[in-house]
């Protein structure tokens, strides 16, 4: 069983609409959303914006759900020049950078007994590069994908000094405000996860409206690299697993 986090309901419509929902379930607040889709047997939910409510959701999935895999989905602001709007990001890092424990002795963003980069699964960033390379890429040849790390805050870092903090302390190459915290509770319940970002728009405070991707059609590419992505993973597997989807 896989689960797939959106934060924002605009991000999971797409899904939503492509899948045959059998039952929802509603527990802390979320709607579980019991499916089928791309050949597989789903759970599609939006846990709503930030750490604490992705983190929610992660672990709700994976205590009443089974989950065996965590996929989040979504947009997240890119952090280095090279990325435009409409690019993907597929983590093979997660941090969490609003953390400042200081006052114990310990560096800024280092959370006790727990790595301060925390490394996706193999298997899904491969299955999610193969699932663009076989979908958007063939359609068009003006998004590129580039696996990196993502950093994850509850404040959006957009001042330069901020992102060129991003980028020295993390190597990150992207920001959200979901992806470390799923991380997080997927590495202390040994649970595989992927973050599989669209860059929304670039962080920085001169970008420009017409630089700013639409949520609509950002949501249309992060579902259609998941459904394959999801296809894929049936087809390497010995029997059909169940997948749990949650928006961002």
């Amino acid at each position: 069983m896989i689960g797939i986090i959106s934060a924002l309901e605009e991000e999971l419509k797409r899904f939503k609409d492509k899948a045959s929902v059998e039952q929802v379930i509603r527990q802390a607040g979320i709607d579980f959303h019991i499916a089928e889709l791309s050949g597989q047997k789903v759970v599609l939910l939006h846990s709503g914006v930030g750490k604490v409510n992705a983190a929610v959701a992660a672990q709700v999935l994976i205590d009443r759900f089974g989950v065996n895999s965590v996929i989040l989905s979504g947009l997240a602001g890119g952090v280095v020049p090279y990325l435009n709007a409409g690019d993907i990001v597929v983590t093979n890092l997660v941090a969490q950078y609003d953390i400042n424990p200081n006052a114990f002795g310990r560096r800024p963003d280092a959370i006790p007994d727990l790595a301060r980069l925390i490394e996706a699964d193999p298997r899904l960033v491969r299955a999610a590069v193969d699932g663009f390379e076989e979908t958007v890429k063939k359609r068009t040849h003006n998004r590129q994908l580039v696996v990196g790390t993502i950093a994850t805050g509850d404040t959006l870092v957009t001042d330069p000094a901020g992102i060129r903090w991003l980028q020295r302390e993390f190597g990150a190459i992207a920001a959200d405000m979901e992806g470390g915290a799923i991380g997080q509770v997927c590495q202390n319940n040994r649970i595989p996860f992927v973050v599989i970002r669209v860059i929304s728009d670039i962080a920085d405070q001169k970008a420009a409206p017409e630089f700013v991707m639409p949520l609509d059609e950002a949501s249309e590419l992060s579902y259609i690299i998941v459904d394959r992505m999801l296809r894929i993973l049936a087809e390497s597997a010995p029997t059909t697993d169940a997948v749990s989807v949650l928006s961002n």
